[in-house]
């Protein structure tokens, strides 16, 4: 709940029975940390000498209450000497343990290739808490309408997550449907897997043969993707990956990086 409130309690309660071991422990906890701050930037070398693709942002959310959080992210995307500029807004809002939900906008001004503007939502439902070796196992969905300069495209996507070796090991498979405001659909999939190797280390991969969106077109793509995160300290999660995109008309190889850090 209120982490000022508890502390000034604990306080009051450790000036009235001073030394208590109980209560300092309690105040040596550290608070929970509101903010968090995130950069990523990827960069995509594609077949066919048709040059490079940047794409960067910027991310800062704040933990209103336990319950509620809002963030804001800044884009920056490059291609074929073309640069679009989005913003995002965003807030998620968990109303119980097991069910969460958040909503989100983006506006691109002067737009090329990214969508003039989105609108999105999902939520998750943690159907099976964890269980011995297995769980927790979530439903989640999420949905999405980009409009571009050409075309509106709506995406669907729900998935299942899982965890087995006491949550060491996530597996997900999402299914994902989009439709352009003409009636053309394609449908795909996503698989992945996450494991956690060490407290602080982590992998993941997986394979997607699923539709993308390249300037209001939907484009059949197959992806081969992997990478790993790294908490150098508590505030600090350092991020890599690597991926391959086969498209009909070229290949391409995108390398990422990134960083959290909360305050």
């Amino acid at each position: 709940g209120d982490d000022a409130a508890a502390r000034l309690a604990y306080r009051q309660a450790l000036a009235i029975e001073p030394g208590s071991a109980d209560i300092e422990q309690r105040l040596a906890v550290p608070p929970p940390r509101k903010w968090r701050l995130d950069f990523g930037t990827e960069m995509s070398d594609l077949s066919d000498g048709l040059g490079d693709w940047t794409d960067s942002s910027a991310g800062l959310a704040y933990r209103l209450s336990p319950a509620t959080t809002i963030s804001g992210r800044s884009r920056v995307a490059t291609r074929y000497g073309h640069t679009d500029v989005q913003v995002e807004g965003r807030i998620d809002q968990a109303f119980s343990p097991a069910f969460s939900a958040y909503a989100l906008a983006t506006a691109t001004p002067d737009a090329d290739f990214l969508a003039r503007y989105s609108i999105g939502a999902g939520a998750s439902w943690q159907v099976m808490a964890p269980a011995r070796q297995f769980g927790p196992v979530s439903l989640n969905i999420d949905a999405r309408y980009d409009d571009f300069a050409n075309a509106g495209v709506t995406t669907i996507s729900p998935w299942v997550q899982g965890y087995i070796l006491d949550g060491r090991l996530g597996l997900s498979a999402r299914w994902v449907h989009a439709e352009d405001d003409i009636g053309t659909r394609a449908d795909g999939y996503v698989l992945r897997a996450d494991l956690v190797v060490t407290p602080r280390f982590n992998l993941f991969g997986g394979y997607a043969d699923a539709p993308e969106i390249s300037d209001g077109t939907l484009v059949p793509t197959r992806t081969v993707f992997g990478g790993l995160s790294w908490d150098v300290s508590d505030p600090l999660t350092l991020r890599a990956s690597l991926a391959h995109e086969q498209r009909p008309t070229f290949d391409r190889t995108i390398f990422g990086l990134g960083l959290t850090a909360r305050f």
